[in-house]
């Protein structure tokens, strides 16, 4: 099967058979997995790698303007376990077609983040970086405080990887600015950062000058006490808003 019509048949698999609102094919030595740190870059993890498929799916204006709430808690929770069993279906697909496959979660179980802290590392350091994925696969850009943002939902959607040895053809990378803040300094205020100032645990900073997203705080900030999901950052910016 040709390169292009193997690409088409996975893309269309994992919209059309399996449900993902985005979908988006890295080349597995693009330089956005140059940052990672050793051991954690995709030709490392799965040996022979070509491609890492990359899907979004969609998080909810409408449950997500309940949060703080245990209604957007459970949507939060929802997300990530259909990314992760649909991560798992699509791996099994390209393995179907004879080529091996290994896919990484939405995001390390929060023991994880709690186990490098008290390790005494300074800065969260994932298994595999979805957004350095997404990025690399053309599905958008990264925003004032380094999340991805998307031309169809800003910043409401998550993410999933899959590595595979599938000599998929890769997207191009998104052209352009999403960032409000970004075009024209002082256009939105810096709404994301204000709102994690004010109302949760101040996890926000301009990125990649000041860190962006300060993972430790962001997960075991006041909410997280409350056993809820924040979400205020994505509600707040006006990206992508339907």
């Amino acid at each position: 099967m040709e390169q292009e019509e193997l690409t088409l048949l996975v893309k269309r698999h994992a919209i059309n058979q399996i449900g993902f609102d985005l979908i988006g094919i890295a080349d597995a030595n693009d330089s956005q997995f140059q940052h990672a740190p050793p051991g954690h870059k995709p030709n490392e993890y799965l040996i022979g790698a070509k491609s890492v498929v990359v899907g979004g799916r969609e998080v909810l204006e409408e449950i997500l303007a309940t949060t703080p709430s245990s209604m957007y808690g459970k949507h939060y929770d929802q997300i990530n376990e259909w990314l992760n069993q649909s991560a798992d279906l699509l791996s099994r697909f390209l393995r179907r077609q004879g080529f091996k496959a290994m896919w990484f979660p939405e995001s390390d179980d929060y023991n994880y983040y709690r186990e490098e802290r008290l390790a005494g590392m300074k800065e969260y350091s994932p298994s595999f970086s979805n957004i350095s994925a997404a990025v690399a696969a053309g599905l958008g850009v990264r925003g004032k405080v380094g999340v991805v943002l998307t031309p169809q939902y800003g910043p409401r959607q998550r993410w999933v990887s899959i590595i595979t040895t599938t000599p998929l053809k890769a997207d191009a990378k998104y052209e352009g600015e999403l960032c409000l803040e970004n075009i024209e300094p002082g256009s939105c205020g810096d709404k994301c950062i204000e709102i994690c100032r004010t109302k949760q645990s101040g996890a926000l900073r301009a990125w990649p000058d000041e860190g962006g997203v300060d993972m430790f705080r962001c997960n075991w900030g006041n909410l997280k006490s409350k056993g809820l999901s924040c979400g205020m950052c994505i509600k707040a910016c006006p990206i992508g808003k339907h």
